[in-house]
């Protein structure tokens, strides 16, 4: 099968849920994608915009506050930290789908994991996109991007729950809510298991 006309199909996805996400989800609701399909048509290239601007960033720019030394990442090590934090984007759009799932039950929904998937991933959509500010790290900056980002992503996913879940609006912000606490808990975890990989080995390599 040929994927090319995809491509299109994503990057409209991307622009009407900056500017008209309810009809957008609703569109989204109709596809009826398959997990597969939507880590391999949207997660996967999304995912490769943070990975793919946070080597060339690190490696190639560097950062330091004004009047200090730039500091860079080794490439080799810029290229495995953007390796694993391929995989642990990739895997945190699955794992909180299947966590979307198991918590639907709980407000009496039977959702499909193919839509969980969707709702995680598509929801996720600001914060990928963000991840063009590293390829130039300035901190302050890429701070309050990444802070207007995990804004409008709690929107997109405050409209998207309703929809994606077949649920009122009354429990669909009680059910956006709970999700927004588990992911809460989830970025707490992987900056955990972030500290961890240090301790093995996989701590960043400076330049000299």
């Amino acid at each position: 099968m040929c994927y090319a006309g995809y491509f299109p199909m994503m990057m409209k996805n991307v622009f009407n849920l900056l500017y008209a996400p309810e009809s957008e989800w609703k569109d989204i609701a109709s596809q009826n994608n398959t997990v597969v399909k939507t880590l391999l048509l949207f997660v996967v290239p999304m995912a490769l915009i943070p990975t793919i601007s946070a080597f060339i960033g690190a490696s190639y720019v560097g950062w330091g506050l004004v009047g200090e030394k730039i500091v860079k990442l080794t490439s080799e090590s810029a290229m495995l930290l953007s390796i694993a934090a391929f995989f642990a984007i990739t895997g945190a759009v699955v794992v909180m789908g299947l966590l979307i799932k198991w918590m639907a039950e709980t407000y009496g929904g039977k959702p499909s994991l193919d839509r969980c998937v969707a709702l995680s991933a598509y929801s996720a959509t600001p914060l990928f996109l963000v991840g063009f500010a590293a390829l130039y790290p300035v901190l302050w900056v890429d701070t309050l991007l990444t802070l207007f980002a995990i804004a409008f992503a709690v929107k997109l996913l405050f409209i998207g729950v309703p929809i994606m879940m077949d649920t009122d609006q009354d429990k669909g912000y009680l059910f956006a809510s709970s999700i927004l606490t588990v992911a809460m808990v989830m970025v707490i975890g992987m900056f955990a298991i972030t500290i961890l990989f240090w301790g093995f080995g996989l701590a960043p390599a400076f330049t000299v």
